[in-house]
């Protein structure tokens, strides 16, 4: 067992597809590199910084592509990726082995991973109070320490949309505009990423989502049919199964069906129009959770909408076997929807 937790938008019961055949592969990334710019390697970096959003010191991991030593001039795009429910800014390294996938097929950008704590990457309807949170931690990853995970102000949208992205374009080589970024996560991650995106489509060109919550209101069917899928409309039912972590779910949105549906990744892709956001997604036919069933929904709403995306369903379950062999795929796709260094 990982030590990742993840979330089931409704009762954790349903199976399955068979595996499909992957849809619009994401583009080749672009791997040409100057042997001057590449003469130094790859370097990952360990780093805190102050969020005025949460109110708290919040630390991250940056990996900085062969040859950024070696080139003061040189700009670079920047990916961020998203942890998932009970890990931390380490867990794309420890369990997905996102340095060794970005050097092996190497990768020409910045990738920053953020702790985003158990915020769902949302700003909160309902914030914790920060002497009970004190009292008790984060509750899906233990090993946090309280001073870290009860911040001041739970505005995890505000912290990763404004805070972190203004202090790594101040702080490293990037492009800092629309076209340099892109965003990634896995299950609470492929969450935040995919909502984030599209609720700020001025600040990322690209998004994608391994094994996440693609459709937060997912009602069914299970399995999922094709023409078939609903949404929640009672937000107070909403992971009523769940125990402890429905709880925390309906905190993080509060009681206004609004606030929900302005966080359902399919909703917000509605709005889109063609070329407004390169995404990516993939999820494993087996998946613990059933949220293979939220991807396969998301998908036909993209594609009824003519949004072309990198898509991939197959062998695989919940967890990090599955998501460190699909790593390179969606820093792939970022290689080749985002700008090219500079």
């Amino acid at each position: 067992m990982t030590r990742h937790l993840a979330l089931a938008a409704v009762a954790l019961v349903g199976c399955g597809r068979a595996a499909e055949p992957p849809q619009a592969p994401a583009p080749a990334p672009a791997l040409a590199l100057d042997a001057a710019v590449a003469a130094s390697p790859s370097r990952v970096l360990a780093v805190e910084f102050d969020s005025a959003a949460l109110g708290v010191r919040k630390r991250y991991r940056a990996y900085l592509p062969a040859g950024y030593d070696d080139a003061p001039a040189r700009r670079y795009p920047v990916i961020y990726m998203l942890h998932g429910l009970g890990d931390d800014e380490d867990g794309w390294l420890d369990g997905g082995h996102l340095a060794e996938a970005a050097d092996a097929i190497g990768l020409q950008a910045i990738v920053v991973m953020p702790d985003g704590d158990a915020g769902f990457y949302a700003n909160w309807a309902r914030p914790d109070d920060p002497e009970a949170c004190a009292a008790v931690g984060n509750p899906f990853n233990p090993r946090q320490a309280p001073a870290s995970y009860c911040v001041a102000t739970p505005a995890y949208e505000d912290y990763v949309v404004r805070d972190l992205v203004d202090h790594v374009d101040a702080t490293y080589r990037t492009i800092a505009a629309r076209r340099g970024r892109g965003i990634g996560g896995l299950s609470m991650g492929g969450f935040g990423a995919l909502v984030l995106a599209m609720r700020h489509v001025d600040r990322f060109a690209a998004a994608a989502s391994h094994s996440g919550v693609d459709s937060l209101l997912y009602r069914g069917p299970f399995p999922y049919e094709p023409g078939k899928g609903v949404l929640l409309d009672d937000v107070s039912q909403w992971g009523r199964a769940l125990g402890p972590l429905g709880m925390h779910v309906r905190r993080i949105f509060g009681a206004d069906a609004a606030v929900w549906r302005g966080h359902e990744p399919t909703l917000l892709a509605a709005k889109l129009a063609p070329g407004d956001l390169a995404i990516y997604l993939d999820c494993g036919s087996e998946d613990g959770l059933g949220l293979n069933n939220q991807a396969q929904y998301l998908h036909e709403v993209l594609t009824a909408r003519g949004l072309a995306h990198a898509w991939y369903l197959g062998p695989g379950g919940h967890d990090f076997d599955f998501w460190s062999q699909r790593i390179d795929d969606s820093l792939g796709f970022f290689a080749g929807a985002l700008a090219r260094p500079e």
